[in-house]
């Protein structure tokens, strides 16, 4: 995950710096605590940590989160956020939106 993570703002052209938010798949908020301090991500980044309220939604779980940060003004429209996800077996994707 957080090689898929370099190499979606490596191919985007983003720096962190660039990034508000941090948009995982939310299995748990344990997994979201260990990718956003092995990413290193600045204090600025606002992390879509929403798993507590909203459980793990499976293929639907970015997507909510997305919008939980945008109904609470974390981000706003246009803003940059890096998105990482993973499903059943070995899948697992990341970008930049």
């Amino acid at each position: 995950m957080v090689a898929a993570a370099h190499q979606a703002t490596e191919a985007a052209g983003v720096a962190w710096d660039d990034l508000r938010a941090f948009v995982p798949h939310r299995a748990n908020g344990r997994l979201i605590d260990i990718l956003t301090d092995l990413l290193g991500l600045p204090p600025h980044v606002a992390v879509a940590r929403d798993v507590t309220h909203s459980g793990n939604t499976s293929s639907a779980s970015i997507p909510l989160a997305l919008d939980h940060l945008l109904r609470l003004g974390a981000v706003t429209s246009g803003d940059l956020a890096l998105t990482v996800g993973f499903g059943a077996g070995l899948s697992y994707a990341a970008q930049v939106i």
